[in-house]
């Protein structure tokens, strides 16, 4: 009978616990030392402040999305802004960034810190200068939020793009490349504006899209 040929244990290749855990993480999309590194800037203390990185373009959302799992209290500045829906005929309200490409994060200014979130995919570089990252005072930071607030409806961006006797352009429909003036917005979404027609000024139900608020 022929018998099974085994190794010892001494002889049998070792296995490399490492390198298996490496591999496992790549597939998580974060390695075993990223993971203990944001770890670390996930920190709380008494001395943190609000600091600013910079990340890749349209990436914004994902960072934020990933330091916030570990921890890491992140801002992203947004405003609402008036422009034309894709594949619409009508403008609408956005959520855009106010500034692109960047995100406020509260931690402790500290090496570990700062390994654990540029080990982050997406994440470039953090905002300072030769005395280190550069802190933004809170004060300064609330006074942003609060002027960032005083529009905060889409009825109040509307108003702002299209106010209340502005003059307008209509760059569509059969009164196309006629001025008139705005009378009210209904809706955010449709204008009355006044247009002389056969010297009359006469109301024109018209929507966003279709008119241009003249300088």
């Amino acid at each position: 009978m022929m018998r099974a040929d085994v190794k010892r244990l001494s002889e049998a290749e070792v296995i490399n616990l490492d390198r298996c855990y490496a591999e496992s993480d790549r597939q998580q999309g974060l390695s075993r030392r990223s993971q203990a590194l944001l770890a670390a800037a996930g920190e709380s203390g008494p001395v943190m402040g609000w600091y600013v990185i910079r990340v890749a373009t349209n990436g914004e959302k994902a960072v934020e999305e990933s330091l916030s799992h570990v921890g890491i209290e992140c801002w992203r500045p947004m405003e609402k802004r008036l422009r034309k829906a894709p594949h619409a005929k009508r403008q609408v309200v956005f959520n855009v960034p106010v500034f692109p490409g960047y995100l406020f994060v509260r931690v402790i200014n500290k090496d570990a810190t700062w390994s654990g979130i540029l080990s982050l995919e997406g994440v470039l570089s953090v905002l300072g200068g030769n005395g280190g990252p550069v802190m933004v005072r809170e004060a300064k930071l609330l006074e942003f939020k609060k002027k960032l607030g005083e529009k905060s409806t889409d009825k109040d961006v509307v108003e702002a793009a299209f106010p209340i006797g502005a003059e307008v352009l209509i760059e569509q429909g059969p009164f196309r490349s006629f001025t008139g003036v705005i009378e009210s917005v209904i809706e955010e979404q449709t204008a009355t504006v006044l247009v002389e027609i056969f010297g009359r000024s006469t109301p024109v139900e018209l929507s966003l899209a279709q008119i241009t608020k003249r300088d």
